[in-house]
């Protein structure tokens, strides 16, 4: 996804939650966080496994990421198939929300509630979390660098940063100055161009991943 084809925001949680939801003889847990990456789900999961050892299963679901390049995961964890982790991921992307990992926790209760029973409970088990989280709309901002920037242009980079929506994060000070920034994908095409101009060519605008 080109930067400028990015959203200029995204919807998460606002909090983190554990909230129990009683299914009939059995106990659910939903515990919800909000992630930025794989390796933060999956250390989330093996928390809430071992916090809650005693239980059952720990089916899981979680959304990373925006667009074409976002992560969608989920497992059932024992369960029968697509009876846990897949109707807790569309209770995520039902919300359009992202970067939200949610793990639900099913302690048996000696009855057993069948594959329809399973869906629904774990598809309300998800939602309950959820709605206990919250919802929280992010700006989305990406790390830029402005090389090579003349001490002469550098008050008129910084003014077109942020008149460019975008905040200064730090000043590299040396024969020329560097110019680390975050800015919206959207703004980065207009502001490279500034950039050049201010610059007469010199100053380079790089995205940093």
């Amino acid at each position: 996804m080109s930067n400028e084809a990015m959203p200029e925001m995204y919807i998460t949680v606002a909090r983190a939650v554990r909230v129990r939801v009683p299914v009939g003889l059995c106990r659910f847990f939903a515990s919800v966080k909000e992630i930025h990456d794989e390796a933060e789900a999956k250390e989330f999961i093996e928390a809430v496994s071992k916090e809650l050892a005693d239980a059952n299963h720990h089916a899981w679901a979680y959304r990373i990421g925006f667009g074409d390049q976002s992560i969608s995961r989920s497992s059932d964890a024992g369960e029968p198939v697509n009876t846990a982790g897949p109707p807790m991921l569309q209770a995520i992307e039902g919300r359009e929300l992202t970067n939200v990992v949610v793990v639900g926790t099913r302690y048996f209760g000696g009855v057993k509630l069948g594959v329809g029973g399973l869906i629904r409970a774990y598809r309300d088990t998800a939602v309950a979390g959820l709605e206990a989280a919250g919802i929280r709309k992010e700006i989305i901002m990406i790390p830029i660098i402005v090389h090579n920037v003349d001490y002469a242009y550098l008050g008129d980079v910084l003014r077109e940063v942020e008149s460019c929506r975008g905040s200064i994060d730090t000043l590299d000070y040396g024969e020329q100055v560097a110019i680390m920034a975050s800015v919206r994908p959207s703004d980065v095409a207009a502001l490279r161009n500034r950039v050049t101009d201010i610059t007469r060519g010199q100053g380079e605008l790089e995205v940093l991943q």
